[in-house]
């Protein structure tokens, strides 16, 4: 597993990571990343965990936020 079992659940519980009332920061895309997923779901709108962790490393964009 790329991720130690710990991290997933470590940041979502960061009492002041970015949050205000309890909301994750929203996530922006640049141009070229935006094209890349929007192709890439295209293609597969279901994408599994594989996927979602080559766009991930594709576009540094957490996987988790890839959905």
């Amino acid at each position: 597993s790329p991720l130690p079992a710990g991290e997933a659940r470590a940041r979502p519980a960061a009492p002041s990571a970015g949050r205000e009332g309890g909301r994750r920061k929203r996530t922006t895309f640049s141009k070229a990343q935006l094209e890349l997923l929007v192709r890439a779901f295209e293609k597969e709108p279901y994408p599994g965990i594989a996927l979602r962790e080559q766009l991930s490393g594709l576009t540094d964009i957490p996987e988790s936020r890839i959905q």
